[in-house]
């Protein structure tokens, strides 16, 4: 999938996995069904073969919101995926991202 076609602003960010074992950060989020929709579905953004993970945000109580996605560079096959949020953002060192459908929690 390109990252172009992941549409996050006003997503919210819900847990970070990381799994070091498969180099794997796996983001359970609530994105927007439509862009500029209020309506939300459960996701998981998945990161694969990933090289570095990286949070520069500041405290704020809940959850943060998604504003952007986007690949801010190259390093050998890696891409850095920059996610901006309204506190910071998060950058991940990865050679790819998806979507996938995620059930809600309980």
């Amino acid at each position: 999938m390109d990252i172009a076609d992941i549409y996050v602003h006003d997503g919210i960010l819900l847990r970070v996995i990381e799994e070091p074992k498969h180099a794997r950060v796996t983001m359970e989020v609530e994105l927007p069904i439509l862009e500029r929709g209020e309506q939300l579905e459960s996701r998981l953004l998945v990161f694969e073969d990933v090289y570095g993970y990286e949070i520069v945000e500041g405290l704020k109580n809940g959850c943060p919101t998604l504003l952007n996605l986007s690949v801010v560079g190259k390093e050998g096959r890696w891409s850095r995926v920059r996610l901006d949020t309204t506190v910071g953002y998060r950058e991940i060192l990865c050679v790819s991202v998806r979507v996938l459908e995620h059930p809600p929690n309980p």
